[in-house]
């Protein structure tokens, strides 16, 4: 869902850039003359279609990536994409500026950097928010990001422990304080996926036939006691 919002918001820039040029960094400061050297009508167009390719990319591209289960590659695309995008921006756009100074690509720089910064921030953001559960006859459903759905069919066997297991190395996720998501390498237990925001127990173990080994806990213990309890209930159906 974030790659939807960041793809979204990055082709909403590209239309507002176009519906009004003055909001490029560094022409609307340009004295008349140095506005007479810049061919605003193909910047401005050549910005828009720029923010809506990038936006376009990012969205079919990770949503791609995570349907071929390349989950490893979708974590890093976003951002590669965006920087890759702005930097192609920024060289491209100083044709369009015909003043010594190339006034644009300077003020471009400046504003394409705050942007890959805010939007950086927000995948982070978006990381931390609090993992949500959807629990049926069916599915066990966690959500946000690097959640996953189980079939309850393809749940082998769900245990409450009190302690984690040797947490080896991230290799593909988020690791902020006590909050751990994403895939991590566990000692004798290889690649698993956690969705863990508290640092003491109790952690819920999902063994799963497709997708190995779950480890989700809350930071209030009474829900993740629920959740396994919920699960166990499901699986003597």
């Amino acid at each position: 869902m974030a790659a939807l919002y960041i793809g979204l918001f990055l082709i909403g820039i590209g239309f507002l850039v176009k519906a009004f040029p003055n909001l490029i960094a560094g022409y609307n400061k340009m004295s008349q003359k140095q506005k007479a050297n810049v061919d605003i009508v193909g910047l401005s167009t050549f910005i828009r279609n720029g923010f809506i390719l990038i936006g376009l990319v990012v969205i079919i591209g990770y949503n791609g990536l995570n349907w071929a289960e390349l989950n490893d590659l979708a974590e890093y695309f976003i951002p590669v994409v965006i920087l890759t995008g702005v930097i192609l921006l920024v060289f491209r756009a100083k044709k369009f500026d015909q003043n010594e100074e190339k006034l644009v690509k300077t003020k471009l720089k400046n504003v394409f950097t705050v942007v890959v910064v805010v939007l950086v921030m927000v995948m982070i953001g978006y990381g931390l928010i609090p993992t949500r559960y959807e629990i049926n006859n069916d599915f066990v459903k966690f959500t946000g990001k690097y959640g996953t759905e189980v079939k309850v069919s393809e749940i082998e066997s769900v245990t409450l422990i009190d302690k984690m297991p040797i947490i080896k190395a991230r290799t593909n996720g988020l690791g902020l304080g006590p909050i751990r998501k994403g895939f991590f390498s566990i000692e004798d237990l290889g690649r698993c996926r956690l969705l863990l925001h508290a640092e003491n127990g109790p952690f819920v173990k999902i063994s799963t036939k497709d997708q190995g080994i779950i480890f989700v806990n809350f930071n209030d213990q009474a829900k993740t006691e629920f959740v396994y309890a919920e699960i166990t209930a499901l699986k003597k159906l």
